[in-house]
């Protein structure tokens, strides 16, 4: 309507059909991604991956990849500053992660060495020829064994594995207990998914005759990017300039910093020649960030009639070998335990635990679509048991307009 209540309105989008903005060139072809962008002298990367999923690094000899013709940079931890990098806007503290190892591999994929050369055959060739001496370590595979005693320690900063916890309290979750006519407990476990977006992971790094930096690259977030690329390469923000090229899916994954975008620029100071860096398929599904498996204990409690008074929710996150944006998630989990209902009574903790696997990270939901599963299958089987109709029960315990948010117990890094 143009007027309500007898006053005109001002104009509005909503229920207004508009183009995309960028639908005519992606339709055409036209769009450009980060992988299409070709610059002058431009270098090629390649990283080199660990084989094993727990290891000490005893000694990386690159000489022979130093000698191929068309080799401009072979660079490893030891060349790089050594400045973490994670989450670090949203907690402090909890990055963990080199942008090549610097003595320990993690998982299988995990990045030693990385390469720039005139074309992608040659990087290829001398990624082929660097020669890492490892040690191996035991590793684990799961929470469970992570957790189990005497497990092997993946971060010396977390002896018991696990690297963070978050935890949410109100209510009195033992009187709401012993209120309930009916408590059920059960276990649920969801796996890793992989994000699978259309376009592979791309970077492009040009730097000037000033040390300054511009980076192309298939990213959701240029601004964390940028920030995290000031901090590991020592330089200042304004130093750094980065531009969000097309992106052919993100869906989370896209949004932090990643090894292959700080060798690219690192590479391209060191070197004077713009550096491209695109992964293989087989790189994103094998070494690439997921979302979190997770193991969910959760106890709840209803009155007879279906009404819901108490729940207790304990969640371990499945982290792999670093941090990345876990403690998000973790934080997020128990948000999402909360959401959609009324519990009076609610307690909440999430355990991030390190394991020797591929790191987890966000992906859409971040923690909704684990947590959210977990809750609603519970509903269904406390309607079956009550003899309620699913939606029913749903529709009596929906959280409506006014009801208060949780209030949230400060947690710390488990160090």
């Amino acid at each position: 309507p143009d007027t309500y209540k007898g006053k005109p309105m001002k104009p509005t989008l909503i229920g207004k059909d508009l183009p995309r903005t960028d639908g005519r060139a992606k339709a055409t072809g036209q769009a450009v991604y980060a992988d299409d962008i070709k610059l002058p002298g431009m270098l090629f990367g390649k990283l080199l991956r660990s084989p094993l999923p727990h290891a000490s690094i005893v000694h990386i000899d690159t000489r022979k990849a130093r000698k191929i013709r068309g080799v401009h940079s072979v660079i490893t931890g030891q060349d790089i500053p050594r400045v973490t990098y994670g989450n670090w806007r949203l907690f402090p503290g909890t990055q963990d992660e080199y942008a090549l190892a610097v003595d320990r591999v993690r998982f299988i994929g995990d990045e030693v060495a990385a390469v720039a050369a005139v074309d992608r055959d040659t990087a290829e060739e001398a990624v082929g020829q660097i020669r890492v001496e490892y040690e191996e370590l035991p590793g684990v595979f799961d929470v469970a064994s992570a957790l189990a005693k005497g497990a092997p320690v993946i971060h010396d900063a977390s002896p018991t594995n696990i690297s963070i916890d978050r935890k949410i309290a109100y209510g009195d979750i033992q009187a709401g207990f012993k209120a309930s006519d009916y408590v059920r407990e059960d276990t649920f476990t969801v796996h890793a998914v992989s994000h699978a977006y259309l376009e592979p992971c791309a970077c492009v790094a040009q730097s000037d005759s000033d040390g300054r930096i511009t980076l192309w690259t298939s990213t959701q977030t240029p601004y964390i990017v940028q920030c995290l690329l000031a901090a590991t390469l020592n330089m200042r923000e304004n130093d750094i300039r980065v531009i969000k090229a097309a992106v052919g899916g993100g869906f989370g994954g896209k949004m932090e910093l990643r090894p292959w975008e700080f060798c690219a620029a690192f590479m391209a100071r060191r070197t004077g020649r713009p550096v491209k860096f695109t992964l293989t398929r087989e790189e994103e599904f094998t070494a690439g960030r997921r979302r979190h498996p997770m193991t969910l204990k959760s106890k709840v409690g209803f009155k007879s009639d279906g009404t819901l008074v108490a729940k207790d929710l304990h969640i371990y996150l499945d982290g792999g070998a670093y941090n990345a944006m876990g403690p998000t998630a973790t934080f997020l989990s128990g948000n999402f335990g909360a959401m959609l209902y009324r519990y009076p009574n609610y307690r909440y903790l999430g355990e991030h635990v390190y394991t020797n696997k591929p790191p987890a990270s966000a992906m859409r939901g971040f923690g909704a679509p684990q947590t959210l599963f977990a809750a609603e299958t519970q509903m269904n089987m406390a309607a079956e048991e009550l003899g309620i109709d699913p939606i029913a029960i749903r529709l009596k315990n929906a959280m409506v307009s006014g009801d208060e948010p949780t209030r949230a117990i400060p947690s710390k890094s488990r160090k």
